[in-house]
C-alpha cells in the first residue's frame, strides 16, 4: 500500500505560493503585453490612450515594484494557509457543502466588497500626506503599461493584500471561487493598465455596461490625478461625485468617432 502524503512543511507552502503568485502576475501583464505592444500592435494603435510612450526606465521600475508586491502577496498567502489550516477561516473544496447559489453569490459578493475596498483605501491613498510617502509610488507610471498592475509601495501593497483575509473571517467560500476572484482581479489589473481602450466604447461606459470601468477611467487617473478612484465598477464615484468627466469627453471624441466609422462600413 502506498504511504499516505505527508502535509507541506511551512517552508514548502511558503514557496508554492510564492512561485503561483510570481506566475500569476507574470503570466498575465505578460500576455496582455504581448497581444497589445506585440501581436495587435497596428490593429490597436486607434485604441491608444492619449498617444504617449511609456518614459525611459519606466517598466523596469513597474517590474521592480511588483516583485515586491508579489512577495508581500505570498506572504498573505501564507497567512491564509494558516488561518485556513486553523479553521479559523472557511475555504471548502466541496461545491455540496453550501451548493451552487452561494458559490455564485460568494464570488459576487468577494468582488463587490474588493472593489469596495480599493475605492475607499485607493481615496484614502491621494491624501497630500499618504499620495507624496506611498501611492505616489504608483503614480510615477503617468501612462502605465501592464507590468505596473502591482507596482506598488510595500505599505499600499500590504493596505490591499489584507482585503482577502478580512473578508474570508466573515464569509467562508469555495475554493473554486477564491480561484476564479484571484484570476479576475489580475486580469482586470493589467488590463487597465495596458493603456489601450480595450472595452467596446458603445456600450461601456456610454451603454448597458456602463457600470464597469474601461481602461480609460483608470489611465486618466495616472495621467491627471483627478478622481476616477474605482478598480471593477463606476457607481462609487458616480455616487461620490469623483468621477473624471475628461475621460468620457475624450473617449466620446476618440473612440466615439471609431464606433460612428464601423456603423457606416
Amino acid at each position: 500500500m502506498p504511504e499516505p502524503s505527508l502535509p507541506p512543511t511551512l517552508t514548502q507552502m511558503a514557496l508554492t505560493v510564492f512561485i503561483s503568485d510570481s506566475l500569476r502576475y507574470a503570466l498575465a501583464a505578460g500576455a496582455v503585453w504581448l497581444v497589445v505592444q506585440v501581436l495587435l500592435r497596428r490593429r490597436l494603435a486607434g485604441r491608444r490612450i492619449l498617444d504617449a510612450a511609456p518614459a525611459p526606465g519606466q517598466i523596469r521600475r513597474e517590474i521592480t515594484y511588483s516583485l515586491s508586491t508579489v512577495a508581500i502577496f505570498a506572504t498573505n498567502g501564507l497567512l491564509l494557509w494558516l488561518l485556513i489550516s486553523n479553521d479559523t477561516v472557511e475555504v471548502y473544496p466541496d461545491v455540496e457543502r453550501r451548493g451552487w447559489t452561494w458559490w455564485w453569490i460568494s464570488l459576487v459578493l468577494i468582488i463587490v466588497a474588493h472593489d469596495a475596498w480599493f475605492y475607499w483605501t485607493h481615496r484614502a491613498l491621494h491624501d497630500r500626506r499618504w499620495f507624496r510617502a506611498v501611492h505616489g509610488r504608483h503614480h510615477a507610471s503617468l501612462h502605465p503599461t501592464p507590468w505596473a498592475a502591482y507596482a506598488f509601495h510595500p505599505v499600499e501593497a500590504l493596505v490591499q493584500a489584507i482585503f482577502l483575509p478580512l473578508f474570508l473571517l466573515v464569509m467562508p467560500v469555495h475554493a473554486g471561487v477564491l480561484g476564479v476572484f484571484l484570476l479576475h482581479m489580475i486580469l482586470r489589473n493589467v488590463i487597465g493598465h495596458c493603456a489601450h481602450e480595450l472595452f467596446p466604447w458603445r456600450w461601456t461606459p456610454r451603454g448597458w455596461m456602463r457600470w464597469i470601468t474601461p481602461v480609460s477611467h483608470h489611465h486618466f487617473h495616472h495621467a491627471r490625478n483627478r478622481g476616477n478612484y474605482g478598480l471593477y465598477f463606476t457607481w462609487w464615484d458616480r455616487l461620490c461625485g469623483t468621477e473624471d468627466p475628461e475621460y468620457l469627453r475624450y473617449g466620446d471624441e476618440r473612440f466615439g468617432a471609431i464606433v460612428r466609422r464601423e456603423a457606416t462600413t
